[in-house]
């Protein structure tokens, strides 16, 4: 029995879905170190180019563990985890989309 491999595409999928968690533990950190009147207060444009930001590498993420998932003859450990961290990632802004939309249908 031949020794199957891991792909690339599906060890860069999984990298790159470590990317947001990184960056959420490096904000946590960041906001519990810093007092409130620090004066160390980013511009909410820089805010949400980070957050855009994050969820393009989450959606790249999770579309190469898909194209990673359907290569044969290669291990699927990272592909599937990728897409599964990938996804529930996503999940945040699409559910908070949805609200959102709720909230101005309803006024």
């Amino acid at each position: 029995m031949e020794k199957l491999k891991h792909s690339k595409i599906g060890i860069t999928s999984f990298l790159l879905a470590l990317i947001p968690i990184i960056y959420v533990f490096i904000q946590t950190y960041i906001d519990f170190s810093t007092p409130i009147n620090a004066g160390f207060n980013k511009s909410v444009a820089i805010s949400y180019f980070i957050m855009n930001f994050m969820f393009a590498i989450s959606l790249v993420s999770f579309i190469f563990g898909i194209i990673a998932i359907t290569q044969k003859g290669y291990k699927k450990v990272f592909s599937i985890s990728s897409v599964i961290i990938s996804g529930l990632i996503l999940l945040i802004p699409i559910i908070n989309s949805i609200k959102s939309i709720i909230k101005i249908l309803n006024m």
